[in-house]
């Protein structure tokens, strides 16, 4: 309940919470018969009664029927629930089996969420007319009764008009009161289908026209109501006519922007809130409480509207990721080619004058042995020659394939110096262990048959090996005295016959 006052607030609760939440509605609602008092003030300075036991003779009569057609409604509402019954009108059990106190639990099904959403926007106007037909009786029967007891029509006819009056202000008071007592628990179950993704807009919202229709039918009988009083005999002076007609204006718009604005203000503050939080939101959070149609469409454009927003935001950002993403990767793919070689997938000759000179001074730093291979293909050339490009391709790759099962995969690494000449780093290894795997591979290369088409090629391949330890003397540990000492000792390999692995320290 979007009031005000505490003191009213924690009364809605304490009877809603006591009793059930249509017979706190309804108690508020009915509190809304004060809107009458001017009506029967207009009865009492215009009907001409003979006797004051006439005049209190109506007034007993309208009063307990009053009590009666309250009671009845309070009845039909809910008040049954004190004593544990459920007397209300069957539509209301269901709001009141499911609203605890004025409060809604965020677990009910969400069909059952759906009705009572439904229940909620019926209920101002349900109520609306509860009270319209509960009252009429009182404005018939009273008529009835004063023109049985009186005999004079005209004397029934102003009964009649004073009566009308009050009717129809009670119920148009009725229905705001019910409107504003109900919109706070109406925005909460919205809200809660809307987390949902079940919300689809209301079906029973009204024109915001019928309250400034309201408007102006209280402002008309509050000139009636005026009109009366000044050519009555009870009241002779102008003046007072005019204060009167002042102050029952004023009444009636103080109690009609309480009424009918704020619920304006209530939404026009909730899209203010809408657009603040927006951009801090993770989802769409707005729906009103309103019933007005304007509002009601308003809100649920917003909500759309909001929730497309975040929408297009949570795809834009899931769209930037999977572009950085695809960056990455694209990056990765674009460093791991120009550092690979094409052919055989192994490091190329840009890798190898990179990071070889980095491996050896870490080596040099820290004390440890490093080791370095050169290997050349032995009559590479005649290979081409014989089988062709394909051929000599694929004992290339063959090749790599066979250094590659032969070292560690994640320290040591293979890099294609030019043409068939591959060089071997060997970090945290001495030159005896990198003979020994030069030797592995030698002879599984040896062994070896290489199928190219419907062809066998046999090679052999020439190794030189060179490589320092903690006692080399640092000033002869460089990139250009390994390479140039493993390519002196892949040359004595050819010089000495080729296939063979040749070795020396520097």
């Amino acid at each position: 309940m979007r009031l005000s006052d505490d003191g009213i607030t924690k009364l809605f609760d304490l009877l809603a919470r006591k009793v059930c939440f249509t017979f706190a509605v309804c108690f508020f609602s009915i509190m809304g018969a004060i809107a009458a008092v001017p009506a029967a003030v207009l009865i009492w300075v215009t009907v001409p009664y003979e006797t004051p036991f006439s005049f209190y003779r109506d007034v007993v009569l309208c009063t307990t029927l009053i009590i009666i057609a309250a009671a009845v409604h309070y009845f039909l509402y809910g008040l049954g629930r004190l004593w544990g019954k459920r007397w209300e009108l069957g539509d209301l059990c269901l709001l009141n089996d499911h609203v605890e106190g004025s409060r809604m639990s965020n677990d009910i099904p969400t069909a059952t969420l759906r009705e009572i959403s439904l229940l909620l926007e019926k209920l101002p106007g349900k109520n609306f007319r509860m009270a319209m037909l509960l009252s009429m009786p009182v404005v018939i029967i009273g008529t009835v009764q004063n023109y049985v007891f009186s005999g004079k029509s005209f004397d029934a006819l102003y009964f009649l008009r004073g009566g009308i009056i009050a009717w129809i202000t009670y119920i148009i008071f009725t229905y705001i009161i019910t409107e504003l007592s109900t919109s706070n628990l109406r925005r909460k179950t919205r809200l809660i289908l809307a987390d949902r993704e079940a919300w689809e807009g209301t079906q029973h919202s009204t024109t915001l026209m019928i309250k400034f229709i309201f408007i102006i039918i209280l402002m008309v009988t509050s000139m009636i109501i005026t009109h009366g009083i000044s050519t009555s005999s009870v009241i002779h002076s102008t003046i007072k006519a005019v204060i009167f007609f002042s102050v029952l204006n004023l009444v009636v718009g103080v109690f009609m922007c309480i009424l009918v604005f704020v619920s304006i203000l209530i939404t026009l503050g909730e899209i203010e809130a809408t657009a603040t939080q927006l951009g801090d939101e993770q989802r769409a959070r707005f729906i009103s409480g309103s019933i007005d149609r304007e509002f009601v469409n308003t809100a649920t454009g917003l909500y759309r509207a909001a929730h497309k927003i975040i929408k297009y935001r949570d795809d834009l950002h899931n769209l930037n990721l999977n572009l950085e993403q695809k960056v990455k990767e694209r990056t990765e793919q674009i460093e791991l080619l120009s550092r690979t070689d094409p052919l055989t997938g192994c490091f190329n000759r840009g890798y190898l004058i990179e990071n070889l000179p980095q491996e050896i001074k870490k080596a040099a730093r820290y004390k440890r042995c490093f080791s370095l291979i050169i290997c050349d293909l032995d009559h590479f050339k005649k290979v081409n020659d014989t089988y062709g490009h394909q051929g000599g391709d694929q004992v290339l790759k063959e090749f790599v394939q066979c250094i590659r099962g032969a070292f560690r995969g994640d320290v040591d690494w293979v890099a294609r110096y030019g043409g068939e000449e591959f060089v071997i780093a060997l970090p945290e290894t001495d030159v005896d262990g990198a003979r020994a795997l030069a030797e592995r591979i030698r002879q599984v290369i040896a062994r070896r048959t290489i199928v190219a088409g419907a062809r066998e090629i046999h090679i052999t391949v020439s190794f030189g090996v060179t490589g320092f330890d903690a006692a080399t003397i640092p000033e002869r540990i460089s990139v250009e005295n390994l390479i140039r000492e493993a390519d002196r000792c892949l040359y004595r390999a050819k010089n000495e016959g080729r296939n063979r692995v040749v070795i020396c320290r520097l």
